[in-house]
């Protein structure tokens, strides 16, 4: 690929952005990275360090008027998630480099806001109940059918997340001071599915289908991803619905991640959505070994402005029939993270990726939703095997 002159901002040198921090200093640009963690791993291959939180939009636009530049600054980008994406498009905005507006990122960072903004746009979501109101309520009562999933109208990760199982339940919720921050919606049962893509001058360019299996009830946690989803039929259909979410919210350009509930009837419904990489270890560890496709040199040409036309993912590299991430749980009375446990891969399979989340001794009882998980693992196959019995097979060697 042609070397470029220039310069690029990383909001974020933890672990995570290391990926996109390396396809800008491949491409010849210099790295100014900011991070409050002074031994953040990132930091070792950028050439101007700021130690400063990536919350703090203001402090890192202050520090930047101080930094000597000697090439021009060509772009600002992150791999993380939440205020970190606001601080890109403020950033953005103040540099005079190619972002999205912060409205429209404040939009993603609240789920009501959000809900209530793109419904008009006959955007296809679960249906959204009042926790405000009483519980008392005699036609309330004839229009809750339980399940309900209340989670937080800001938050990630599926912290936080409650079901509330019965009429009970309900009562008990809306009687907490804290109900008003929830978000309640029916519980829909179905397949969930994982898309990353681009947005390109308020285009959106549709990369990868992946499977997301989890815990189910209570805690949603993730379990599992699997490439290619079971749902390619899919495709179509949803990439119309984000091309509408991009419009309803007027998203300009950057990365999109959104989860999508597919139930029995073939009814798409949108959960969640933002202008972020997501999907943990999908973009930098399962769709470059399923594919052969590297994202982050596409997420720099994005937020570069260089030309780029990102392509629908289809066809696996060297006759690979399924990829798939596979997170360990602990036991529910096992209190602290012991010594890693091993997977052992059967004839046509390649383990080609594995990393501990929780180190060894560490406390366990007080980590929530997503964070719970200790291990992950990056496994392929070029067996013909349906998912389902795959997966089983694997968690039944993780546990045995």
């Amino acid at each position: 690929m042609r070397q470029l002159t220039g310069s690029y901002l990383s909001i974020g040198a933890g672990e995570n952005q290391i990926p996109l921090i390396q396809a800008a200093k491949a491409r010849g640009l210099k790295v100014i990275s900011v991070d409050t963690n002074p031994e953040a791993p990132g930091l070792v291959g950028s050439d101007i360090r700021i130690l400063e939180s990536t919350h703090e939009y203001r402090k890192i636009l202050h520090a930047m008027s101080r930094v000597p530049l000697p090439f021009k600054l060509m772009g600002v980008g992150s791999r993380s998630f939440g205020k970190a994406i606001y601080t890109v498009s403020y950033l953005a905005e103040k540099l005079k480099l190619r972002g999205n507006p912060r409205d429209t990122v404040n939009l993603f960072l609240d789920k009501e806001k959000f809900k209530n903004s793109v419904q008009k746009y006959g955007i296809p979501l679960p249906a959204s109940l009042q926790s405000s109101v009483s519980s008392k309520s005699k036609e309330k009562k004839f229009e809750l059918s339980f399940p309900l999933i209340a989670k937080p109208k800001e938050g990630s990760g599926k912290k936080g997340i409650t079901v509330l199982e019965s009429e009970a339940d309900y009562k008990k919720f809306t009687r907490l001071k804290t109900s008003e921050s929830y978000l309640l919606e029916p519980f829909i049962p179905g397949d969930e599915i994982t898309v990353l893509g681009f947005v390109i001058a308020r285009r959106f360019y549709l990369v990868s289908l992946t499977d997301k299996i989890t815990t189910g009830k209570p805690n949603f946690i993730e379990v599992a991803h699997v490439a290619p989803s079971q749902h390619i039929d899919m495709a179509g259909e949803i990439k119309m619905i984000c091309q509408a979410v991009v419009t309803a919210t007027k998203l300009k350009t950057g990365p999109f991640v959104a989860e999508f509930k597919i139930t029995k009837n073939k009814e798409c419904l949108l959960i969640e959505s933002a202008p972020e990489v997501g999907g943990e270890f999908l973009a930098d560890v399962l769709i470059p070994e399923h594919y052969g496709y590297k994202y982050f040199n596409d997420l720099l040409s994005v937020t570069i402005g260089e030309k780029t036309r990102p392509g629908f993912l289809k066809k696996a590299k060297d006759g690979i029939t399924k990829s798939a991430l596979v997170f360990t749980l602990p036991p529910v009375r096992q209190k602290k993270m012991g010594e890693p446990v091993v997977l052992e891969p059967n004839a046509g399979e390649t383990v080609f990726f594995q990393k501990q989340m929780v180190p060894s001794g560490a406390t366990l009882d007080k980590l929530e939703g997503n964070h719970k998980r200790t291990q992950v693992f990056g496994i392929s196959t070029k067996l013909t095997i349906e998912t389902k019995d795959w997966l089983d097979s694997i968690f039944q060697r993780i546990d045995s």
